[in-house]
């Protein structure tokens, strides 16, 4: 477990009073800068966004900046907004965070309680008074990590909050990282209504003991409001639940995330960090909902009851293995018997085993990555790899894909398609600063029935580039007309970035001007030595390797001075030293 801190990175705001001549005054209130922390354990790489219009996402004109290594953030000028957190990953644990934190203005932490704050209205008492906080804590100001209590119980609200988001995309066939983060909104929304409804009930209390009623309320009012939503980011998601009863929903996986917060909440805090990665990385809840879906309907709600199934996945979702078998064997009967009653047989041949393993995400094939067309593991790309200067320092940069289920959604006439961003980024570990950013806005990627991948990149799309050289000279650069295989490419389920191109377009559009610092900046940049820390990240797409789930990062890449959002998502982190 990383140390905890006893003092919090506070809001910091300077006030510049002087006096003025004649009748004397004042000049306005001049913010300087404001100061905080991401919180679920502490969230590095994340995308932070002062949203000034409460709208959810980063527009262009509003600041995003990114945590570093121990989730803190800085935004300068100060942020008087809504606080906006995505991506990243859990330095504790290693995961990429997939949900979506928010935290009022004036926050000095970002967790999922200050989600409940800014999504349902509640106030920091109201937040403490139903987890069994002391009477006087702020969970807008107290950093989570510097109080066992605070932390386990943050622990558990994002494990339900997570867990009610995953069954709910799951139900959809909409696990795209987009779709989740829109959810964990809704289920936020869902928390606090259901505390609303049970006012002198505490959803987790002083002991730790998550409450059963309020857990089947907030999965129950999540799917129900996922179905009523007007929100145009959920409208496949919504259309994707609405033959779902919230009823049976909540009747059968309620018991079982209640039992993994629970489990949190009282976890010693020996156990706490291993307990956290096993329950977060955990699909079986999902994985269930999603496979006994025929019997979640509302065409036969009153005729299954689901009771029985419900308590046996809970003991499958605990973290007792000894049982297991047992427990496999009474979710398959129960789930035949319930079939039987409502005449649905799809459903009566299941793999229970199957469901703790992840469903619906790209798998980066052998572990490797290609630097310039040669192959390395990803093991060795992240202590360090040796590249030759031929015929630039880093060209291109490839994954090789394996498509396990269904990683990407379909739209209304049934293709699978997303948008995408994509962002790589080169900084010198040296003390020279030399910096490389590139950042592509839009691009379509699609699945065909073949399970083969393609990007497209429409009309309009912008490549923005940022570079800074040894001496300081830095410069920015902005093209447009940009076709797929000029900076991504895909063939046989390959994607390939090349900055190399990049790199040579920039230098022939600016070659026939005079002297500039642009055309210094990346000539400079285009054949260059030393060791470099290379970061590639792509929005939108569910990408894993195949046996190590630390190895692909919550990474954000935001290209200085464009005054664009930064590219927020899932990708890889290396090294790289260029002779």
């Amino acid at each position: 477990m990383i140390e905890k801190k006893n003092t919090l990175l506070s809001m910091a705001v300077a006030l510049a009073l002087t006096a003025c001549g004649g009748g004397g005054g004042s000049t306005p209130a001049t913010l300087a800068t404001s100061t905080g922390k991401a919180v679920d354990g502490y969230l590095s790489g994340s995308s932070v966004l002062c949203d000034t219009n409460n709208n959810g996402v980063a527009d262009a004109g509003e600041a995003t900046v990114t945590t570093n290594s121990l989730g803190d953030f800085v935004f300068s000028p100060a942020c008087s907004s809504t606080i906006v957190v995505s991506g990243g990953t859990n330095i504790d644990t290693g995961l990429a965070f997939k949900g979506r934190l928010k935290a009022p203005a004036g926050s000095t932490v970002a967790t999922p309680l200050t989600s409940l704050m800014v999504d349902g209205g509640l106030t920091a008492a109201q937040v403490a008074a139903a987890l069994g906080l002391p009477a006087g804590t702020d969970v807008s100001k107290v950093d989570p990590m510097s109080n066992p209590d605070l932390q386990k119980k943050t622990l558990a609200m994002q494990q339900i909050i997570q867990q009610v988001a995953d069954t709910v995309g799951s139900l959809a066939q909409n696990t795209s990282p987009a779709a989740i983060q829109a959810i964990y909104s809704v289920v936020a929304k869902a928390v606090v209504t259901t505390l609303a409804a049970n006012p002198t009930e505490k959803l987790v209390d002083a002991s730790g003991s998550v409450s059963t009623t309020l857990v089947f309320g907030i999965v129950k009012q999540s799917v129900k409001k996922v179905q009523e939503t007007t929100d145009a980011t959920l409208a496949t998601t919504k259309a994707g639940v609405s033959t779902f009863s919230p009823t049976s929903v909540a009747e059968m996986v309620s018991g079982a995330i209640g039992i993994q917060a629970q489990t949190l909440a009282k976890a010693s805090d020996v156990a706490l960090i291993g307990l956290t990665k096993s329950l977060q990385s955990n699909p079986t809840i999902a994985n269930a909902a999603s496979e006994l879906k025929n019997l979640l309907t509302t065409v036969i709600e009153n005729s299954v009851n689901l009771t029985a199934l419900g308590t046996a996945l809970t003991q499958l979702s605990d973290t007792d293995t000894s049982n297991d078998a047992a427990v496999t064997t009474a979710v398959s009967s129960e789930v035949t018997a319930q079939a039987t009653a409502a005449g649905v047989t799809e459903s009566v041949i299941i793999d229970v085993g199957a469901w703790s393993q992840h469903t619906n995400y790209l798998a980066i094939q052998n572990d490797s990555i290609e630097l310039n067309g040669t192959p390395y593991t990803l093991k060795e790309f992240l202590s360090g790899v040796p590249l030759a200067q031929n015929p630039a320092a880093i060209n291109t940069v490839s994954f090789a894909f394996d498509v396990k289920g269904t990683p990407i959604p379909k739209n209304d006439s049934g293709v699978m398609t997303t948008k995408v961003k994509l962002g790589l980024e080169l900084t010198d570990t040296g003390a020279s600063g030399r910096v490389l950013q590139f950042m592509l806005d839009q691009a379509d990627v699609t699945l065909d029935n073949n399970k083969q991948l393609n990007v497209s990149v429409p009309a309009g799309a912008k490549l923005y580039a940022y570079g800074k050289t040894s001496n300081g000279t830095n410069a920015n650069m902005t093209l447009t007309d940009i076709t797929a295989d000029q900076f991504v490419a895909t063939a046989n389920n390959k994607l390939t970035v090349n900055a190399g191109n990049m790199l040579a377009r920039i230098l022939a559009k600016v070659q026939a001007q005079p002297a500039s610092p642009i055309q210094s900046v990346f000539s400079n940049l285009q054949n260059v030595s030393g060791t470099f820390n290379v970061k590639v990240v792509v929005s939108n797409l569910n990408i894993s390797s195949q046996t190590d789930s630390t190895a692909v990062k919550g990474l954000s890449v935001s290209v200085t001075g464009s005054g664009q959002p930064a590219v927020n998502g899932l990708g890889v982190e290396g090294i790289v030293t260029v002779q």
